[in-house]
């Protein structure tokens, strides 16, 4: 390479001594001049001269003036370092020639020139700086990234187009949470990664229930369901409730700073239920899980969620039972239809107008059908328990007749009776000419005269003018 000519060889060597002195004399009369370039200019200028005693013999120097914006940047011709700008060289040969200026925090520029002896070139470069990396990155996501009021968009962010020299200090900003500053000092273009963790200008609440589902407000403002975390709780009080259907509603009232993070448990309390029974027909006895809850129709309450046993009784009536569940806040009502489970006795009396008696209760009296007939009309008697009964069938003038019907569940029982006419009085008649006893019929007392039935089947008047006493006798 037709470069810098530092170390001389054979004769050429040899004259390099005289040389250097009278270089020497000469730079003694160029110190006025140069000492106002100041120390790096001086610098350059010694180099130079100091270079220019190196110079080949037969060739005329050249003279290179290297700047460079900014300055000092580093100055490499054909790979070998010669200063920094601004720089003044005298000792490069001619011919093509590679310089390289090098400056912290800007990119490298190159540069290829060519020298002819006795010339004076100027080789200026204009460095640009080197553009950092930098990755933004935030918690939570999406927060605004500015630099002295210009928006470079929103997290995560890459920012490539910026100068590695400076210092920056970014703003980070979200909705609802504290705003941050960044600095960020750049080496070179090594990439820089920041993750910033941005505080809440708002309250935080956990929100936990048991059972799960129950729906949360916020100062009345619905937030959703359990479980749920809400992150933008404007600080100061705020009134919590959770509420869920078949539960009893609560109500938290808290107070948040900002940043805060609350957790809140609740247990949901159920809401009691209730059941309302009724009976077809009414005035059933109910049992619910075999305690006794009295007759029909009933509210029982408070019941707990639940399968409940529900019998309900009725004599001469089959029970019925029930499984009835009652959930949270729930009010059932269950209608019990009670068959009738007992048997029937159907009664007819030859005559009618019998007095009927069961088991010693009277229970009425047979009517007839009509004037012709002599038999009666069916006279129900309803409800009777299985088994065996005592009817008892009575009527003045008639023998009293029992009879011992044996009564089936669910099964209808009939039963005539033919009445035997007997004699009985029940009447003592006293009058002028005796006393006498007979039966007095409803149907005896005809105009004048009252007709009374003296022994059986025979029947005598007696004149109402001639009766002095009629006293009733004891039909037992």
């Amino acid at each position: 390479m037709r470069g810098f000519r530092v170390k001389g060889q054979g004769p050429r060597a040899k004259g390099i001594g005289p040389r250097v002195e009278g270089i020497g004399s000469r730079a003694k009369g160029l110190g006025a001049r140069i000492w106002g370039l100041g120390a790096r200019m001086l610098v350059g200028w010694i180099f130079a001269l100091a270079m220019t005693a190196v110079a080949a013999p037969n060739e005329k120097p050249v003279r290179v003036d290297f700047t460079s914006q900014p300055e000092s940047a580093n100055v490499i011709v054909d790979g070998n370092m010669c200063g920094t700008t601004p720089l003044t060289l005298f000792t490069i040969a001619p011919g093509m020639h590679h310089v390289r200026f090098e400056l912290k925090n800007y990119e490298p520029h190159d540069d290829f020139f060519t020298l002819q002896e006795g010339g004076y070139l100027v080789r200026n470069a204009t460095l640009e700086p080197v553009k950092g990396l930098l990755l933004i990155t935030t918690e939570p996501e999406g927060c605004a990234v500015s630099l002295d009021g210009l928006s470079f968009g929103d997290t995560p962010r890459l920012i490539t187009n910026l100068d590695a020299k400076g210092i920056y200090r970014f703003t980070l900003q979200k909705a609802g949470y504290q705003s941050k500053n960044l600095e960020v000092k750049f080496d070179g273009r090594t990439p820089l990664v920041k993750h910033e963790k941005l505080i809440l200008n708002s309250g935080m609440l956990t929100v936990k229930s048991q059972p799960n589902g129950a729906s949360v407000t916020v100062n009345g403002i619905s937030r959703g369901v359990t479980p749920l975390s809400i992150s933008d709780i404007p600080k100061g009080r705020a009134v919590l409730e959770i509420s869920k259907e078949g539960y009893v509603p609560q109500t938290r009232e808290l107070t948040l700073n900002a940043g805060d993070s609350q957790n809140i448990e609740v247990a949901l309390e159920g809401k009691p239920g209730s059941l309302f029974l009724s009976s077809v027909p009414d005035g059933a006895r109910f049992y619910v899980n075999d305690q006794a809850h009295g007759k029909g129709p009933l509210t029982i309450q408070p019941l707990k969620p639940g399968t409940y046993s529900v019998r309900a009784e009725m004599d001469g009536r089959g029970s019925v039972t029930k499984n009835v569940t009652i959930d949270l806040g729930q009010a059932v009502r269950e209608e019990f239809r009670l068959e009738s489970v007992l048997g029937r006795l159907e009664v007819r009396t030859v005559p009618s107008g019998a007095k009927l008696l069961i088991d010693g209760h009277i229970i009425g009296q047979t009517k007839s059908v009509s004037s012709d007939s002599d038999t009666s009309a069916v006279f129900a008697i309803e409800n009777l328990e299985a088994g065996e009964h005592a009817l008892t069938v009575r009527k003045d003038g008639f023998a009293e007749v029992v009879k011992h019907p044996v009564i089936e569940n669910l099964r209808t029982t009939s039963v005539t009776v033919k009445l035997r006419k007997v004699f009985k009085p029940n009447f003592r008649i006293i009058t002028s000419t005796g006393t006498y006893e007979g039966y007095i019929s409803p149907e005896g007392n005809m105009g004048d005269s009252l007709m009374v039935e003296t022994s059986l089947g025979v029947t005598r008047p007696f004149p109402k003018s001639d009766i002095k006493e009629l006293i009733p006798l004891s039909s037992d």
